[in-house]
């Protein structure tokens, strides 16, 4: 029983962090690149209609990636203290929740709370406040490369934790 639990909290904390800096990558990789070159009114409609999902989807896989990814660090050491912090591995994987808890913060604060306010102004008729509008699409392009690359480290320690380091 002990080696399914393992095994369907290792399963499953892998798929929801492949979600979740997956559809990073989707989003850095192919509709910052698309995005551009589709005309203003069609870019809006497709916006208005794929931020909603985004925002919603992103951060439950972040939120089931560390609450899953908590339980199977806490289930692999025997539920004792010592062993996460004492060992190697432990270390390792700690410095791993650490940064992916200040992924998914800086996500939420920086890259949602920006796509959500974006998305008021899209939804808006006659939108008055192109600046605004700028700086929250800068933000957005700018924060989005960042949880990717802190994913990618993140990934990293993953592997090197899976080896035994």
């Amino acid at each position: 029983m002990a080696d399914f639990v393992e095994f369907a909290l290792r399963f499953s904390h892998i798929t929801f962090g492949i979600m979740w800096i997956g559809a990073n990558f989707y989003s850095v990789g192919v509709m910052s690149r698309v995005m551009p070159r589709v005309e203003a009114p069609a870019r809006k409609q497709v916006m208005l209609r794929l931020m909603p999902v985004a925002l919603r989807y992103i951060p439950v896989t972040a939120v089931l990636t560390i609450v899953l990814g908590a339980a199977l660090y806490v289930y692999m050491g025997d539920f004792r203290a010592n062993f996460l912090v004492g060992s190697r591995w432990g270390q390792t994987i700690l410095a791993a929740l650490i940064l992916t808890v200040g992924t998914f913060v800086f996500g939420i604060v920086y890259v949602v709370g920006s796509g959500r306010n974006l998305q008021v102004h899209l939804a808006e008729d006659q939108c008055g406040h192109a600046a605004e509008v700028a700086v929250l699409q800068k933000r957005l392009a700018r924060g989005q490369p960042i949880i990717t690359v802190l994913g990618l480290i993140i990934v990293g320690l993953m592997v090197a934790a899976s080896r035994g380091v």
